[in-house]
């Protein structure tokens, strides 16, 4: 299954990608699709069997996040947001 998830900052972004790379979990960076918003205009794409298996990933990793959202045919779906 593909998640997008947003951040709040370009580096959260890029760690979440380096942290990916070492955990065999399949993560690209992309700039944040126009219906979405985010503070730093990057996402990342990653590939997940299960969506619990990322949010404990990033809880984890102590990564900050803003939310992840699940494409759909025409819009993004909120899973979840990190507050």
């Amino acid at each position: 299954m593909r998640l997008l998830v947003t951040f709040y900052s370009v580096s959260s972004a890029l760690f979440l990608e380096a942290a990916g790379k070492e955990r065999g979990l399949p993560c690209v960076i992309i700039p944040v699709p126009r219906s979405l918003s985010s503070s730093c205009g990057y996402a990342a794409e990653v590939d997940v069997e299960e969506t619990g298996n990322l949010a404990e990933l990033l809880r984890g990793l102590n990564v900050e996040w803003e939310a992840v959202y699940r494409p759909g045919e025409n819009r993004y779906e909120l899973l979840y947001r990190n507050e």
